[in-house]
């Protein structure tokens, strides 16, 4: 493709991390792609939906078995996989790009990636048994095994622990945590440093003018990421850089890189040799510290959870996994427990999703993230703010506390999957067809007000009220346990179920 047909086109690389980045998600947040252009982030989400969508049908259209009067497109389930780190927003905005995609509602479950690998991982054998004849095996892990499941992605870091109940059955022991520090970051430090090599703007000429070239360089990045290892015998790692951009760096400097790069600090940990960098094996090993150390504190911080005792296992999945570097470095620092990494660890998320759209009640319970709750009102109290009492109405015999944190469910409490909490009563007054309750999050177990520090507006539920009446007491229940919320509402006179919508998305 020439240069004039490339800029007709987008290209979008690593997009999915917007989702855990962006603040006010919505379903008009743009996204740009490598060359600052912008289309709307859900667009994007959904053509890729819609590609494998429209890939299956072709596969299915070739196959004896769709030729079967019995089946037909709306008999496939589609389970989307997403970072169990991500908010509702983030995962309501993925139901709405399956939509847009043509996917129907009831057709489509989201999974957590940690859990579906989990779930993978599961069944196969991790560790060897005795049996009672003193013969060994070598079996999957049994009840009452506790472990680790780390998800090393390209962006997220997942990380989450279970237990298996004697049924077979998972209950998580701590509540997903990880964050942006996956194997992309390696690539960041990467190319980061050609940055200082080349500038910045010579990189920017190759990704614009060379982007066959560009693309190249970053396959071979990743390929040097996964294969690096510090027990290797070489002393120095090879990187092959596109002709190109040394061309363009003689043309733009007036000199040859090998002699640029003799006054300055990489002068004894680089060489250049034809179209080759030579990058020293200190100076390579230390583009993983930063993603290697965030990934070891964080397992360090699950650990010491009282949950955590006789846990003995870390299973790690995901293509970072395939990192010697990692995989060596989490095993030193955790000598106490067993790392294993399942045959291609890649595709243990995939695998996991089938089991899961098959036996999604396999993860039995959850522990809560945040403390979740309803902004209402409350009888004002002495020593409440003052900014928070409302005026008397005439109907009224007292003031009211405006802001009030009515909790549903505490930060680290388990829920069971499919369970609801306790029901709460509330007062609509936006009437007379519509209410809007607002939903809260904090990461305090006990917050007071909804603008307390820690706390943040999730979302809204909008109920479609009884048109007769403007004033409707309500009766709402929650449940947590699943990967997404439910919200049952219904009338305290009438018992009927009111029609309710959740928006996590403004």
């Amino acid at each position: 493709m020439d240069i004039k047909t490339q800029k007709k086109h987008y290209l979008f690389k690593g997009f999915k991390m917007m989702l855990f980045d962006t603040k006010n998600l919505s379903e008009t947040t743009p996204l740009k792609d490598v060359n600052q252009k912008e289309l709307p982030a859900i667009d994007v989400f959904a053509a890729v939906i819609e590609y494998f969508k429209q890939s299956l049908q072709k596969t299915l259209i070739k196959s004896t078995f769709m030729n079967s009067p019995l089946l037909n497109y709306d008999d496939v389930f589609w389970v989307i996989t997403v970072p169990a780190i991500w908010n509702l927003s983030a995962k309501q905005f993925m139901r709405r790009a399956a939509e847009k995609a043509g996917l129907k509602d009831a057709q489509v479950s989201l999974a957590l990636e940690p859990e579906a690998a989990s779930m993978y991982c599961r069944r196969i054998p991790v560790e060897v048994c005795t049996q009672r004849d003193g013969g060994k095996v070598i079996a999957s892990l049994p009840a009452g095994a506790k472990y680790l499941v780390i998800d090393l992605g390209g962006g997220t870091v997942d990380i989450t622990a279970h237990e298996v109940l004697d049924d077979g059955g998972l209950r998580e022991l701590h509540h997903a945590s990880g964050g942006y520090f996956g194997g992309t970051c390696v690539n960041e430090e990467i190319m980061a440093f050609l940055k200082r090599i080349f500038g910045g703007p010579l990189l920017k000429e190759l990704q614009n003018d060379y982007p066959d070239d560009y693309f190249e360089l970053m396959k071979t990045i990743e390929q040097k990421k996964c294969s690096y290892k510090t027990s290797a015998d070489q002393d120095k790692i090879a990187l092959k850089i596109p002709v190109s951009l040394f061309k363009a760096f003689k043309e733009g400097y007036d000199c040859e890189l090998g002699t640029d790069l003799e006054n300055t600090p990489f002068a004894n940990s680089v060489k250049v040799e034809r179209d080759k960098l030579f990058i020293s094996k200190d100076l390579f090993k230390s583009f993983f510290d930063k993603s290697i150390k965030n990934v070891v504190e964080t397992i360090k911080e699950i650990l010491v959870s009282s949950e955590m005792l006789n846990l003995n296992i870390i299973l790690l999945v995901g293509g970072y996994a395939e990192s010697p570097l990692l995989t060596e470095t989490i095993a030193d620092a955790f000598p106490d427990k067993k790392v294993v990494v399942p045959a291609n660890p890649v595709l243990s998320v995939l695998e996991g999703a089938i089991i899961y759209g098959f036996e999604p009640d396999m993860i039995v319970s959850r522990v809560c993230r945040y403390t979740y709750g309803i902004a209402t009102l409350r009888k004002w109290q002495s020593g409440d703010p003052a900014d928070k009492k409302l005026p008397k109405k005439e109907e009224d015999t007292f003031h009211w506390c405006d802001g009030i944190f009515d909790k549903h469910v505490e930060m680290g409490q388990i829920v069971k999957v499919g369970e609801f909490q306790e029901e709460k009563e509330y007062f609509t007054v936006e009437g007379p067809e519509k209410a809007i309750l607002d939903f809260y999050a904090s990461n305090k177990k006990n917050p007071t007000f909804v603008d307390e520090e820690g706390c943040f507006r999730v979302g809204y539920f909008v109920l479609n009220l009884s048109k007769k009446k403007r004033y409707e007491r309500v009766l709402v229940k929650i449940s947590f346990g699943g990967t997404e919320l439910i919200v049952e509402v219904t009338g305290e006179e009438t018992g009927q179920g009111i029609q309710t919508s959740c928006n996590f998305l403004p």
